[in-house]
């Protein structure tokens, strides 16, 4: 978990140097938002490593608890040919959804998915609201299509309810159908990825019989929008 927490902190440096940059006039700031493009880039870049980790310790977990197979000669060439196919699918992981991380971590035996559950405030006075993994999964699939328009360079990114303008009553309606990223989208990118990551590194350390991971930072579980309003965003 410490690559993560490594990771993040230039995400959240990049934070700073938005407040920084900001002269706090009117109009569309081109140089705050490349701060925050990049931000959300390498925020979902700590995820895909994060999950890349966190199946190199599962495989090693499962090895351990296998213990010395020499003189089981079945067993051993069985193993060696699973990761063999384990490794493969490490090295093929390139896009951290949903649905490919849960692939990924059943090659060991570890579902995450039951643990992308909480709960949280529903806003301005309303009680808490439930998580629930579907709308954990719909959330990464809309950071990853966000994260998709930026690294191929496109000038606009979809109007997904992830991003703050297109939640915004006051914003106009070409606003909300051409939105910026501003620095709150940035945030919450950070805060929902690392609510997942949390939550998935306590499930596997408990799967594999470890102690739960201490966070340096901990923080509140957040999903960045209300679940209501979480869906499938469009495909890449």
């Amino acid at each position: 978990m410490s690559n993560y927490a490594n990771a993040i902190k230039h995400c959240k440096n990049l934070e700073t140097v938005h407040r920084a940059a900001g002269n706090g006039g009117r109009g569309r700031r081109d140089a705050e938002t490349s701060i925050n493009r990049g931000s959300i880039v390498m925020t979902v870049a700590a995820w895909q490593a994060f999950v890349q980790d966190l199946a190199k310790a599962l495989r090693d977990a499962t090895f351990t608890e296998l213990g010395d197979v020499a003189d089981q000669p079945l067993l051993a060439a069985a193993m060696k040919q699973w990761r063999s196919d384990f490794d493969s699918a490490m090295e093929r992981f390139s896009t951290p959804d949903a649905d490919q991380v849960i692939s990924l971590m059943k090659r060991a035996g570890f579902n995450p998915r039951a643990s992308w559950s909480w709960q949280q405030q529903g806003g301005q006075g309303s009680g808490p609201v439930q998580v629930e993994p579907q709308h954990v999964a719909d959330v990464i699939g809309m950071w990853l299509r966000i994260r998709h328009d930026v690294a191929h360079g496109h000038a606009t990114v979809h109007a997904l309810p992830i991003l703050t303008a297109v939640r915004d009553p006051k914003a106009s309606a070409k606003l909300r159908a051409d939105p910026t990223l501003r620095l709150t989208d940035a945030i919450d990118c950070r805060n929902f990825f690392t609510s997942v990551v949390r939550v998935t590194a306590e499930a596997a350390a408990e799967y594999v019989g470890q102690p739960s991971p201490e966070w340096e930072e901990p923080s509140r579980l957040r999903l960045g929008l209300h679940p209501s309003q979480a869906k499938k965003p469009p495909k890449a």
